[in-house]
């Protein structure tokens, strides 16, 4: 497919996936809302709880309606959707996005849990959520993942509005993570995923580069030595413990031994933190090797030569539009390192567009050989393939 064919489907496909969103208006189930279900509400054990989860997460039939879990409107979603409204009314200027984009911050804003915590932060999601490790979440919990999607999408509206309010919520924002959730371990210094109990007592690595990703983003607007002092240490954390192969394990005991393999899209978003602050850091070589042998890593052995992600890998399948979606951004931010992942972006995401786009206009949550989950997931869905179509589509016009 020539260039100019490629970057008309890709618009199509946007604005295909704009329109049915903006149908539903922003409102939708998630892959984990299970305990949203007042007969499930009432399970107190937490392995029956994670396993009703789990069956709801993976059943290809959707027992939502029997099991009268009602559609919501997800905070991490409203932040991936308000982002790729910034791209796209960045690609085309039309007015339109930029209305969208107003309206998803709008709801961050009233989202926020700054009167509990004393610094604005956001909970990922709506409904409750319990943990293997018999740790929970509830709406209330703020986390890395939310704030810094919350992050994300201030820092982009304020780049267009110049609205002294989104720059300084963003930034109280950062202050959260920074103070409440950063442990300065000697030997491995990391960020606490969440305010949850018992969160101290290993690290999440994508968790700590995903929180350097958001306050590297707010160098846009205010530049501070301290914090990029902070940022170097998790660089070198990171730097430290990635696998001889370029991989990076999903989780750590505090000694540094490893506590959880799952190599999925987090690989992702590790080396999207590590490139937003590497023009930033003062380890550039170190750094850029690591995110090259990452990246070689990520492309070769997580994702097909036709665009296919693996599932976790090994596991082949199923095909999931997250893993997808994920590619598809990160790939696309690494042109900077190496023009040809640009390419590789393009590739993942034809193929999504070809075999995971229903013609209504939203996307399918997972496909195997024989079988389709067509589920229209919100957030995990159509919050991450907007954004990663929006983010391709800036790029082509000059987007950083």
């Amino acid at each position: 497919m020539k260039t100019g064919e490629t970057r008309d489907t890709i618009r199509k496909s946007a604005e295909c996936l704009v329109a049915w969103v903006r149908d539903q208006h922003y409102t939708g189930w998630d892959i984990y809302d299970g305990l949203n279900s007042p007969a499930l509400r009432k399970i107190k054990n937490p392995y029956v709880q994670i396993l009703m989860l789990q069956a709801n997460k993976y059943s290809p039939v959707n027992f939502r309606p029997a099991l009268r879990i009602e559609k919501g409107i997800d905070l991490k979603a409203m932040a991936l959707f308000a982002q790729a409204y910034a791209s796209l009314f960045t690609s085309t200027g039309e007015a339109a996005y930029r209305a969208e984009m107003e309206n998803a911050i709008g709801f961050i804003l009233g989202k926020s849990l700054k009167k509990k915590y004393g610094y604005d932060c956001w909970a990922s999601h709506y409904y409750p959520y319990a943990n293997t490790d018999r740790t929970s979440l509830s709406g209330e919990t703020p986390d890395i993942i939310g704030t810094r999607h919350a992050i994300f999408a201030l820092c982009a509206s304020y780049a267009i509005t110049g609205r002294q309010e989104e720059k300084q919520t963003a930034l109280s924002a950062t202050e959260f993570l920074v103070k409440e959730l950063f442990c300065n371990d000697p030997a491995l210094p990391f960020f606490r995923y969440s305010k949850s109990e018992n969160e101290d007592t290993h690290i999440i690595l994508n968790a700590s580069s995903q929180a350097i990703d958001a306050i590297a983003t707010t160098f846009t607007i205010e530049q501070n030595s301290c914090l990029l002092a902070m940022c170097e240490e998790i660089a070198r954390m990171l730097i430290k413990t990635q696998n001889a192969n370029g991989s990076w394990d999903y989780s750590l005991n505090r000694d540094g031994s490893t506590r959880r393999v799952q190599q999925d899209f987090h690989q992702g978003n590790v080396l999207d933190g590590l490139v937003t602050f590497l023009s930033y850091s003062d380890q550039k070589p170190q750094l850029t090797e690591c995110i090259r042998k990452g990246a070689g890593y990520y492309r070769d052995v997580m994702f097909r030569t036709d665009g296919r992600s693996y599932f976790r890998y090994p596991l082949p399948y199923p095909t999931d539009v997250h893993n997808q979606a994920q590619g598809i951004i990160s790939f696309s931010k690494l042109h900077t390192l190496d023009s040809g992942y640009l390419k590789f972006a393009e590739k993942i995401c034809l193929w999504t567009i070809a075999c995971m786009q229903d013609r209504s206009g939203y996307f399918y949550y997972q496909k195997w050989p024989l079988m389709t989950n067509r589920i229209p997931y919100m957030r995990w869905s159509q919050g991450w393939m907007m954004l990663a179509l929006a983010d391709l589509l800036e790029r082509y016009n000059g987007g950083a």
